[in-house]
C-alpha cells in the first residue's frame, strides 16, 4: 500500500491519500471543499530477486555440411543476480587521503587552528580558505548519494574541473569531479 501527502490546489488543506488497491490514478473528494481531485501514484514494482537461468551445453548442428556448435559457451548452469547498484558512500580524495562526507552540510577548509570546517584538508595553500566552500550530501530514495557544491563564505577561487563557481551556485557533483579550491586539487569520488 502506497501512502501520498497532497495539498488541496482550492484550499490548501494537507491529505494523506492511501492507495491500497495498486491504483495509478486515484480520484478523491476534497473533505473540506468538496473538490475532486485526482493523484496520481508511481507503477510499484517489484523487489528484485536473485534468478537463476539455466543454458543448456552446446550441442553440435549441421548446416550445409559444416557441423556448429549451437547453445551456451559456458556449459549447465549459471547463477545470475539481478541486484541494484547503490552508491553507499561519498567522499573527497586529496594526497592519498580519504575523506568521508557525512549526510547533511560539509563545510571543507583549509585545516588550522582557527578552522571551523567540519572537513579540514591538510595544506598549506593559503589561496585556501578555511571555510572554503559547503558540500550538501542527501540519500536519495534508490539509495544513491546526491552531493551538491556551493561557495561558502570566502573570497577565494572555486572551480569544478576548470570551471569556476560563482557566489550562489549551487553544482551537483558527480563522481570523479576535480575541485580547485585555491591552488589544491581535491578529487570527489562515489563508491
Amino acid at each position: 500500500m502506497q501512502t501520498k501527502r497532497i495539498k488541496c490546489p482550492s484550499c490548501g488543506v494537507v491529505l494523506d491519500v492511501q492507495n491500497s488497491k495498486n491504483e495509478l490514478v486515484k480520484q478523491i473528494t476534497c473533505p473540506k471543499c468538496k473538490a475532486v481531485l485526482q493523484v496520481k501514484f508511481p507503477p510499484q514494482q517489484e523487489p528484485l530477486e536473485a534468478k537463476t537461468y539455466y543454458a543448456p551445453p552446446k550441442q553440435p548442428v549441421a548446416d550445409n555440411g559444416a557441423t556448429h556448435l549451437a547453445g551456451s559457451s559456458y556449459g549447465a548452469t549459471q547463477l545470475v543476480t539481478d541486484t541494484p547498484k547503490i552508491s553507499t558512500s561519498a567522499k573527497l580524495l586529496y594526497d592519498g587521503i580519504s575523506y568521508p562526507l557525512e549526510e547533511g552540510q560539509n563545510i571543507i577548509g583549509r585545516k588550522g587552528n582557527t578552522s571551523k570546517a567540519t572537513i579540514q584538508i591538510a595544506t598549506d595553500d593559503r589561496y585556501m580558505s578555511r571555510q572554503h566552500c559547503s558540500i550538501n550530501v542527501t540519500t536519495l530514495p534508490d539509495g544513491t548519494k546526491k552531493a551538491v557544491l556551493s561557495n561558502y563564505q570566502n573570497k577565494n577561487l572555486t572551480s569544478i574541473d576548470g570551471q569556476p563557481i560563482e557566489t550562489g551556485d549551487a553544482i551537483r557533483l558527480t563522481d570523479g569531479n576535480s575541485i580547485s579550491m585555491g591552488h589544491t586539487t581535491i578529487t570527489f569520488k562515489l563508491s
